[in-house]
């Protein structure tokens, strides 16, 4: 197996990813951050995608069917901002691209909308931006979920008008989190303590440059807090506009499969591909 060792920019960049605030299942933040290390290791150019072509899946580009139903993927951890290679093999998609993508559908004179989701989640930056782009397309939406739909992803997917999902696809994770490392232990077994100076009253701005202190704590508690009550908002209106009746036991940030996220309202069926597009078809001829 190959050893990587990273450089500045690179440690610099896991340190980003890790002090962001998400909404993504937990247990995927330190693969994603794995994997971007692993794409960053390699320069674009045809001999390294074919490298690279073993271990990722290429994201599809949107497009129009037959039907006039344009298609939309949602795949890997959802960001702000990333390079373009992230989205290009697959292991990111921003929310500037579902926005730009949803536009263009539009645009093009799409009758309806099929986003697909294979998504762990994502930054909380953004999300808000991306979940209005679908909730307010103005053409009728739904969601097929093939695989991970949880945290940001399925606040997306919450703002259409129907969602399918497989039986084995893992959907919900409803909530914020946001976690750091604390290192003063080991730091101070080495012998280093770290000082900082702020200015007069900003008592705040050493939040992570130091361990947080209570008052520190107590802000990043809040911010959480107001996350997941947006979160928690957007997916009752958008479930609620679909005509589903949600089970109190979503709201403790779980992730079901199958026929038990059906019956907790967070999809509406369970199928295939095929059968989400025959329902989206449905809802247009409505």
């Amino acid at each position: 197996m190959k050893t990587i060792t990273p450089t500045v920019a690179q440690l610099r960049m896991l340190a980003s990813i890790k002090g962001e605030t998400w909404m993504i299942r937990p247990d995927m933040v330190q693969s994603f951050a794995l994997s971007a290390l692993e794409i960053g290791d390699h320069r674009a150019g045809s001999a390294e995608d074919d490298y690279l072509s073993n271990f990722y899946t290429k994201r599809i580009g949107a497009f129009m069917d037959g039907d006039g139903i344009a298609h939309i993927e949602v795949r890997g951890a959802l960001l702000n901002k990333a390079p373009a290679i992230y989205e290009k093999w697959g292991l990111a998609t921003t929310y500037n691209t579902i926005i730009n993508e949803s536009a263009a559908a539009k645009q093009h004179g799409a009758r309806g909308i099929l986003y697909t989701f294979d998504s762990p989640g994502g930054t909380v930056s953004g999300v808000v931006e991306g979940g209005a782009s679908i909730m307010d397309a103005g053409i009728p939406t739904a969601a097929f979920c093939s695989g991970l739909t949880c945290s940001a992803a399925y606040w997306l997917a919450s703002g259409t008008g129907h969602i399918t999902a497989t039986p084995s696809a893992i959907v919900g994770n409803i909530g914020a989190i946001i976690s750091w490392a604390d290192c003063s232990a080991f730091w101070e077994e080495m012998g280093v303590e770290f000082k900082a100076l702020v200015s007069e009253g900003a008592d705040l701005k050493s939040t992570f440059h130091l361990e947080p202190d209570e008052a520190q704590t107590e802000f990043l508690q809040d911010g959480i807090n107001e996350a997941g009550a947006q979160f928690r908002a957007h997916v009752q209106s958008g479930r609620t506009k679909a005509g589903t009746e949600l089970n109190s036991e979503i709201w403790r940030a779980g992730w079901y499969s199958g026929a038990k996220a059906g019956n907790l309202g967070l999809v509406d069926d369970i199928g295939t591909l095929e059968d989400a597009c025959k329902t989206l078809i449905s809802m247009i001829q409505q």
